[in-house]
């Protein structure tokens, strides 16, 4: 399933996106990822809150998408054009939750260490 997604958004046009309309840019890959999980027949929701908190203000963890599959397969995808660390811990939650932890990253490079249970989506190289 990641593979064929990684396709899928690889055929996005971000090229638009990548100086000062970032939030567009991050809107285009949510909706083409829903359109592919629901072509599908999978379930799909934004902005989910799994439990975790920051710790330093309480300000609640959304998990950008979550990807639920007729056989029970959980996804948490968080899609960001800059290298975010709450993003992470994020997705290392969702984890331990029992959801498969997918970070698609575009615009800027990567330049931070990412744990191993993450799967990476890199669209990073499409822009240049």
């Amino acid at each position: 399933m990641i593979d064929l997604l990684e396709h899928c958004l690889k055929k996005v046009d971000l090229g638009l996106y990548t100086r000062g309309n970032r939030n567009r840019g991050t809107d285009v890959l949510t909706s083409s990822i829903e359109s592919f999980a629901r072509s599908r027949g999978w379930a799909c929701e934004r902005e989910v809150f799994l439990g975790l908190k920051r710790k330093t203000d309480g300000y609640k963890g959304l998990i950008d998408i979550i990807i639920k599959r007729p056989e029970g397969m959980l996804y948490a995808i968080e899609i960001d054009s800059s290298n975010k660390k709450w993003s992470l811990e994020k997705l290392l939650h969702a984890y331990r939750k029992g959801y498969m932890p997918i970070w698609v990253r575009w615009c800027t490079k990567i330049n931070i260490e990412i744990p191993s249970v993450v799967n990476l989506i890199d669209l990073t190289n499409k822009q240049r």
